[in-house]
């Protein structure tokens, strides 16, 4: 199979100053595209800008919730490159408990960056795309299946499944492709984080995958440029790439 072609590609990625969003951004410039980086630490997106080069890359500070941010973003990536081609709805938070004792409060703010969010990028991204274009949203296995006082996180990350439905049969006339991907459990920091400090036994993770281990955040950037990429993905849309280990075929506890 030939390598992924994501030459002259306009990507704009929320939440890329770190973990899959930065790693997916490295691999759609080795791959020959732009990307904005957007982090709410602009410290975070400024420096992986800068690694990638002026070039390549911009960064935006900021708060993916607020539309005025993201305005200022695509506007400027039409203004230095003469617009957009894609998106990759990557940022994502959580707040768990038992569904007895989580407030409305807390539904509403997970629900506001992890479903609304990508609501409003993917429209004014969509609106500025002239010659067709793509949204990969990151949603995750547990938008696939449910887990305890994992409430908030799990229906939001279904909700985005569903979401990329609607956006895939309403814009497929625009010549924009919509598709979504689930990473399953992924060793990055965060989840490294858990390990040391007995949050989270890995051998539990281990034991309920079927190939025997968590995925890496190389192997989540990869599902993600095969969606962007044109060609290889041209005629997929309304999808979701389940990229978990076989955790969802697995029946048995």
């Amino acid at each position: 199979m030939t390598e992924l072609s994501l030459a002259g590609q306009r990507i704009f990625i929320t939440g890329s100053g770190s973990g899959i969003g930065e790693t997916t951004a490295r691999k759609i410039v080795a791959c020959g595209g732009r990307v904005a980086i957007m982090d709410l630490r602009d410290d975070l997106a400024q420096d992986v800008a800068q690694s990638l080069g002026h070039d390549n890359a911009m960064a935006f500070g900021g708060d993916v919730c607020d539309e005025a941010v993201i305005e200022k973003i695509l506007h400027a990536m039409s203004e230095k490159w003469g617009g957009i081609d894609g998106v990759v709805n990557n940022v994502g938070i959580y707040d768990h408990g038992p569904l007895l004792d989580l407030t409305l409060p807390q539904w509403r703010r997970v629900f506001e960056t992890n479903l609304m969010a990508p609501i409003a990028v993917s429209c004014a991204a969509v609106r500025r795309m002239r010659d067709g274009g793509c949204v990969v949203n990151v949603s995750s296995v547990l938008g696939e299946v449910a887990a305890p006082e994992r409430g908030p996180y799990c229906v939001s990350k279904a909700a985005l499944i569903s979401l990329t439905k609607m956006q895939a049969i309403e814009w497929a006339k625009l010549k924009v492709r919509v598709n979504a991907i689930a990473p399953g459990y992924i060793l990055n920091q965060a989840v490294q984080d858990m390990i040391d400090t007995n949050r989270l036994d890995p051998s539990d993770i281990e034991r309920r995958t079927p190939m025997g281990r968590m995925g890496s955040e190389e192997e989540i950037a990869e599902g993600i440029c095969f969606l962007l990429d044109p060609v290889k993905a041209s005629f997929m849309t309304g999808e979701l790439l389940s990229v978990n280990g076989g955790w969802t075929a697995y029946g048995f506890t």
